[in-house]
């Protein structure tokens, strides 16, 4: 009798469910987390989310912090930066909330245990106008740490293959099968919100520089 056999149907529901446990599905997990404290969430991801993603392989800086709280940028200069840099192709907007509220988010990954390098006056060190030098060997397992303290359950190597749609709303998903790729198990995910983070997005937009 072969693995795959005795491979079983799987339902789960849930209030949110997040497809993939990168950078970006781990930040979801913790935000609705957060601001949905009574909701269930399931997050799905088709590696392990301690180590999948780009980040996982570890970072040296973070690409960008305003340093608000010591006068040295505000949204309106990274704004500008995005504008020069992408010859004017840019959501200004969109740029504007970016830099408005990232340096929050840094500090929230330093509360969380991550090494920040500073300087002798007490402030991050710098590598140029926007990156700030950090230790970031466990930059992902401590990102991952927070979305598993936010998740109700986490799903670790199932391999998304479909979204499902609401049969109740048009044009509305209402969830995703998948694979277990260990057992081969055909997982079910029902919920009433989707998030798709799944990586894939880098280089849809090409800088110059």
């Amino acid at each position: 009798m072969g693995l795959f056999d005795k491979r079983e149907t799987i339902t789960v529901e849930s209030d949110v469910l997040v497809i993939g446990g990168g950078f970006g599905g781990c930040g979801a997990t913790y935000e609705a987390g957060h601001w949905g404290r009574d909701l269930k969430i399931v997050v799905v991801e088709k590696a392990n989310i301690e180590r999948s993603g780009a980040v996982a392989q570890g970072l040296y800086a973070i690409n960008c912090y305003m340093g608000m709280r010591w006068g040295q940028n505000e949204p309106e200069d990274y704004v500008r930066y995005q504008r020069n840099d992408l010859m004017g192709l840019v959501r200004e907007d969109l740029g504007y909330d970016i830099g408005r509220h990232v340096d929050s988010t840094v500090h929230k990954f330093e509360e969380w245990g991550l090494p920040i390098m500073t300087d002798e006056n007490g402030q991050y060190q710098r590598e140029g106008k926007w990156q700030i030098m950090i230790h970031g060997e466990s930059y992902k397992p401590i990102v991952a740490e927070a979305a598993k303290k936010s998740a109700n359950k986490i799903y670790n190597r199932i391999m998304v293959t479909h979204l499902l749609m609401d049969d109740e709303k048009e044009n509305r998903i209402g969830g995703a099968v998948g694979f277990n790729m260990r057992t081969g198990d055909y997982h079910v995910f029902k919920a009433k919100a989707v998030i798709v983070a799944a990586g894939g997005a880098s280089h849809i937009f090409k800088p110059r520089a």
